[in-house]
């Protein structure tokens, strides 16, 4: 996560400071960086066409009123090269070579229709060498509406998704999916225990997902199978950084870690990089082909092709990088934080979420009509003001209980638990977005 934000105003500045923010990911042992946030705006200049003529092959004869023309040459014909063609401008490219479209290995489904995009670019932040939990931000999520109440709570069931995809959705009403990472305060790795109790208590909740970002800290000898035993699912992820970059060993490790010891029906989804170009620096000319070479391999292994591969990025890096993946990836997700938008409030963050992941639908449209989620969402519970954005535990209960019903059943909340070891960063809210105290 960044460690400082600085937010500029341009024209509509409230979403652009959002869509520039670089990942808000102090990884473990990362060391402090003054970041700056930039803006740009992309202006599109098109021609109007000159208006052609069209003659139609008519007998002159049967017009009425028609006479005809002593012995006037007729009309030249038009040539299609003197009309004004638009040519769009090149889209920004990370690297000096093109990559080559991937398509995903294809799963049975439907195609969609592809709206416009937009373009924001997020400057590139440095990253550690360590993977790390999610933002260290407190963003408590509001209790879920009847959570108080005794009434049972609906089954959970697969989402719609146009491939097959959505079968590894299961949402449960309007709660889906949290982070955790295990991870004590002090940094080190929790103990079995512990580990134990928060799964149970994430299952008591009635969420029916989690998502981990690595492989690191006993997920396979402790956070999956106590996800196991409470019938949970789990979004799993290779981390990415400077170090363990797309196909390093770093990388492959991981990728061969969850072949080897992941269940095959323990699957909701599979998240190549956690906003490795926008929060380490990484190109997408090679996060790209390492996508679908994750989804090739997982296949390959025996796993079904209808678990989702993906990767997820801030809508402002996928609204820069984001055509160069739309090949590879299996459905569209996206990072949205509200409070770092500064003119958002707490009880604007659920439609401010909402509009954010239709804004990122539109740049890989057919990989949304098969599933577009929010793969981190929260609100702190303490630090300072950023703008419009206040902080607070009050705060945060009213920026989850909107965020809940606007998106609920497709938004991972971040995250279950506060993250003292990290640094305070910009605003001082990194360490507190733990929610699970008002869920």
């Amino acid at each position: 996560m960044k460690g400082a934000i600085v937010a500029a105003l341009v024209g509509s500045a409230a979403a652009a400071v959002h869509n520039g923010h670089q990942g808000f990911h102090l990884r473990r042992e990362a060391p402090k960086d003054d970041g700056v946030c930039y803006v740009y705006t992309t202006v599109y200049v098109t021609a109007d066409a000159t208006p052609v003529p069209t003659y139609s092959a008519i007998e002159p004869s049967l017009v009425p009123g028609y006479t005809p023309p002593s012995s006037k040459p007729a009309p030249p014909a038009v040539s299609s090269s003197s009309v004004p063609v638009y040519v769009p401008a090149p889209e920004p490219s990370v690297s000096k070579h093109e990559v080559p479209t991937y398509a995903p290995v294809p799963p049975p489904s439907s195609k969609p229709e592809p709206p416009p995009s937009s373009s924001k670019p997020p400057p590139p932040p440095a990253s550690s060498s360590k993977p790390a939990p999610p933002p260290a931000s407190s963003s408590k999520p509001a209790p879920a509406p009847n959570s108080s109440k005794s009434e049972e709570a609906p089954k959970p069931k697969p989402t719609s998704g146009g491939s097959g995809y959505g079968a590894n959705i299961v949402p449960n009403g309007n709660k889906w999916s949290i982070t955790y990472t295990p991870y004590a305060k002090d940094g080190n790795c929790m103990t079995a225990d512990k580990i134990q109790s928060d799964i149970a208590r994430i299952a008591k909740l009635q969420y029916t997902t989690i998502r981990v970002y690595s492989v690191d800290c006993g997920v396979f000898e402790n956070v999956v199978p106590a996800a196991t035993k409470h019938g949970l699912k789990i979004i799993y992820g290779i981390f990415l950084d400077a170090n363990k970059g797309p196909g390093s060993p770093g990388a492959n490790e991981q990728l061969d870690a969850i072949i080897k010891n992941a269940p095959k029906d323990s699957f909701a989804m599979l998240i190549v990089g956690n906003e490795y170009m926008s929060g380490h620096g990484g190109s997408v000319d090679a996060l790209a082909p390492y996508v679908k070479q994750c989804k090739e391999k997982l296949v390959g292994a025996g796993f079904p092709s209808t678990i989702p591969v993906t990767t997820t990025e801030t809508v402002g890096a996928l609204e820069q990088y984001g055509k160069k993946l739309c090949g590879v990836i299996d459905v569209l997700a996206a990072q949205v934080h509200p409070f770092f938008d500064g003119a958002i409030t707490a009880s604007g963050a659920g439609e401010f979420a909402a509009k954010q992941l239709e804004q990122a639908a539109k740049v890989c449209p057919e990989a949304a009509a098969r599933g577009k989620y929010i793969t981190e969402i929260g609100w702190p519970n303490g630090g300072n003001a950023n703008g419009a954005a206040i902080p607070g535990s009050k705060e945060q209960k009213e920026a989850i209980s909107s965020i809940i019903k606007a998106v609920g059943d497709h938004a991972t909340l971040f995250s279950y638990q506060d993250d003292p070891w990290k640094a305070p960063g910009s605003y001082g809210v990194e360490q507190k977005f733990g929610c699970a105290d008002i869920l």
